[in-house]
C-alpha cells in the first residue's frame, strides 16, 4: 500500500515544532474533515491507472470516514492505537456518565479518595478503580470536549466493518473477548513496534516510525557508555504538557535522586511557554545526565543501560 495523496483541510493551523492542540484537532476533524475526505476519495477514484478505492483503513478517532465508506458501499476498518483495556474503558465512558461517576462534581474529588471508587461492572476488567480508567474522566467540566468526543467516536465504532487494535491476545484476552461481544470483529495485530522490526532494510517502508518527532540518535552513544541498569530515563510522551513549576519540581527531584538519568524534554512540554530548566540544575547534574528533545524510542527502551522509566500515567 502506498499513500498517493493527502489533505489537512479543515484542521487548525499547524506548528511544526510542537504537538498540536489535541482537543482542537479532534473537534476540527469531527466537524470539518468529511467533505475534504470525500474529495480525496473522488480524486483517487478518478486517477488514471489507479484502481478504485475498495476499502478504507482509518484511525479510530476519525470516524467521519465511515460516512464516506458507506456512501461508496465499501468496507471500513477502524484502527485504534490504544491497547484493548484502554479502548474497553473508552467504550464504557457513556455508562460512567450515566451513572454520574463523571464529570466530577468539583476539583476536590481529585484528591479526596473518590478516584478509589471500585468499578466492578465492566466485563473483562477486574479490580479496576476509577483512577485506573483513562484520565479524560478526571474533569469537572460538564461539557468537556474530550469526554464527549470519545463517547461519540466509540459509539460510531459499531458501524465499522472491523476494528484493529495494537495488542495481542495472550496479553489481553479478557478485554478482547469482552470487546468482541460489543463491537464488529476485533483483530489484534500488535505490538506494532515489533512488526516494524520485520520490515526488510531495502524496503521503501523502512522509514515508518511510531512518532512524528525528529529523533536524536546521539543519545544511544551516551547510553553505550553507561553500566547496565544504571540509567533512569524520563519521558512524558508526545502530548502531555505541564506547568513551568512542575517542570522545575521534576528537575530538582531528579537532581536530588543522585541517579544517572536521560531526560527527554520536548520544546512544547510546558503549556504556553518554552520548556527551560534552571541553569543551576544543569550545572549540578551535568556529569550524570543527558537532556534531549526526542530519541529513537524503541532502541532506548530496550537498551541494557536503562534500569528505570519515569513517564506519564
Amino acid at each position: 500500500m502506498k499513500v498517493i495523496q493527502s489533505s489537512r483541510h479543515g484542521l487548525p493551523p499547524p506548528d511544526a515544532n510542537a504537538t498540536q492542540d489535541i482537543p482542537s484537532l479532534c473537534e476540527s476533524t469531527r466537524k470539518h474533515s468529511l467533505p475534504y475526505f470525500r474529495d480525496l476519495l473522488s480524486k483517487l477514484n478518478s486517477s488514471t491507472g489507479c484502481p478504485p478505492v475498495s476499502c478504507i483503513v482509518s484511525d479510530g478517532v476519525m470516524s467521519f470516514t465511515l460516512d464516506a465508506a458507506h456512501e461508496l458501499g465499501i468496507p471500513e476498518v477502524l484502527f485504534w492505537t490504544t491497547i484493548a483495556c484502554g479502548f474497553l474503558a473508552y467504550v464504557h465512558y457513556h455508562r460512567l456518565i450515566e451513572k454520574g461517576l463523571t464529570p466530577l462534581k468539583d476539583a476536590s474529588y481529585l484528591t479526596n479518595g473518590y478516584l478509589e471508587t471500585q468499578i466492578d461492572w465492566i466485563p473483562g476488567m477486574r479490580g479496576i478503580r476509577l483512577k485506573d480508567i483513562p484520565s479524560f474522566i478526571r474533569t469537572t467540566d460538564q461539557d468537556d470536549l474530550m469526554l464527549d468526543f470519545l463517547v461519540h467516536e466509540t459509539e460510531r465504532t459499531r458501524k465499522a466493518s472491523a476494528v484493529v487494535l495494537n495488542t495481542f491476545h495472550d496479553l489481553e484476552h479478557e478485554a478482547l473477548d469482552a470487546l468482541s461481544t460489543l463491537l464488529p470483529p476485533i483483530y489484534s495485530i500488535g505490538p506494532l513496534h515489533l512488526q516494524i522490526n520485520q520490515i526488510p532494510s531495502d524496503s521503501e517502508l523502512k522509514d515508518i516510525r511510531s512518532n512524528l518527532w525528529t529523533e536524536e540518535p546521539e543519545c544511544l552513544e551516551w547510553l553505550d557508555s553507561k553500566e547496565p541498569n544504571s540509567v533512569v530515563y524520563v519521558n512524558f510522551g508526545s502530548i502531555t504538557v505541564m506547568t513551568a513549576e512542575q517542570l522545575i519540581e521534576f528537575a530538582w527531584g531528579l537532581a536530588n535522586s543522585n541517579q544517572t538519568f536521560f531526560w527527554v524534554i520536548r520544546s512544547d512540554l510546558v503549556g504556553g511557554d518554552s520548556a527551560v530548566v534552571p541553569p543551576e540544575f544543569v550545572e549540578e547534574t551535568k556529569e550524570r545526565s543527558l537532556l534531549a528533545n526526542w530519541y529513537p524510542q524503541e532502541q532506548v527502551l530496550s537498551h541494557p543501560a536503562v534500569g528505570g522509566f519515569l513517564t506519564h500515567s
